[in-house]
């Protein structure tokens, strides 16, 4: 394998992981894992045929397998530290509303940092009507959102 085959190589490592490396962009590995199997079925089967080929389609392989774990680990980060963070959202707004009864009008009446959460995670609360509203976007899933019932305090992911 020459230094151009290496480069692009490079160049495709690198704007697949700009692009999915970035919170919410999940869905581009759910999209690319069947061309991602495809190829790697093809490659094993073409090193399992031509033995001189072995190690340049081996090292694809690897690069490609680490550039899908990494960004695949990525996104389970991402997806574990948004519910995380709208989980404690919910659990400081009910403990505010077993203290003062009602249900707080922002996330900062209920010691958060609503910009904090805002720019971070997209985490959004509102309250409308007496009636609380939080959610987040869902890290995979394009155009879902992830709310909170506050009745039956569970999560639940809704496609818009």
């Amino acid at each position: 394998m020459g230094k151009t085959a290496y480069l692009k190589i490079f160049a495709l490592v690198a704007i697949t992981l700009f692009f999915s490396l970035q919170k919410g962009n999940g869905y581009l590995l759910v999209v690319a894992l069947p061309f991602f199997l495809a190829t790697t079925a093809y490659h094993l089967l073409r090193m399992f045929q031509r033995p001189a080929e072995r190690q340049s389609r081996g090292i694809r392989l690897a690069v490609w397998s680490i550039t899908f774990a990494l960004a695949g680990g990525v996104q389970a980060y991402w997806s574990a530290a948004s519910r995380t963070a709208a989980e404690s959202a919910s659990e400081k707004i009910l403990a505010y509303k077993d203290r003062a009864g009602t249900y707080p009008a922002s996330l900062k009446e209920a010691g958060l940092d609503d910009r904090d959460l805002k720019d971070k995670w997209k985490i959004r609360y509102a309250l409308r009507e007496g009636k609380p509203a939080l959610s987040y976007p869902a890290p995979i899933t394009p155009l879902a959102v992830c709310e909170y019932d506050f009745e039956t305090r569970e999560w639940r992911e809704n496609a818009y």
